[in-house]
């Protein structure tokens, strides 16, 4: 993370290290709904000098909050619902993926967007999107998933995950259908 002319977009999961903002040479982006996760008021006493240091790179322009476009986020949704991610995802998760597509077609600066989700990673795999982790491995091979029956085995729509099968009354899962190495 060194290079002037790079774009960062973090998660979450990435602010909530305590990233020092001073080390990094680009800028960063992430969109206002991922600042809202991290000033959740059930944890703001915790992230207190995360929240302060959030502030304070917002005012010196090192952090940029900037939602994404709905072409970008809706390409994220259609690509989300193929790859069997797309309940996983929060619409933070989404938009923060679309922020990083955006980003991606409209500037000639390297963007690359760094979380610790492996749901985002796997998205970002079939949208061609650089990523990276943090203190983690990140993911090995691309996913698709399919939303599935634990008890009667039928296939459903992704929208599905988590919904009580009509068949039989158990509540919906995902498996990976198949592993893409990439």
């Amino acid at each position: 993370m060194k290079k002037k002319d790079s774009i960062y977009i973090f998660d979450t999961n990435i602010f909530l290290t305590g990233i020092d903002f001073n080390i990094i040479e680009g800028i960063i982006y992430t969109t206002p709904s991922i600042i809202d996760e991290i000033k959740d008021r059930r944890y703001l006493e915790k992230n207190r000098n995360i929240i302060n240091k959030i502030d304070a790179a917002i005012v010196s322009k090192k952090l940029e909050l900037k939602l994404p476009r709905d072409e970008y986020l809706t390409k994220v949704k259609e690509i989300s619902k193929k790859t069997g991610d797309f309940i996983a995802l929060s619409d933070a998760d989404k938009e923060l993926i679309a922020l990083t597509l955006e980003l991606i077609e409209n500037t000639d600066k390297a963007v690359k967007i760094y979380s610790n989700d492996y749901s985002i990673e796997n998205v970002c795999v079939e949208l061609k999107i650089p990523f990276a982790s943090l203190y983690k491995n990140g993911i090995e091979s691309k996913i698709i998933w399919e939303v599935y029956c634990p008890h009667c085995k039928n296939i459903h729509k992704a929208e599905d995950l988590n919904r009580i099968c009509e068949n039989c009354g158990a509540k919906l899962s995902r498996r990976p259908k198949n592993n893409i190495i990439y």
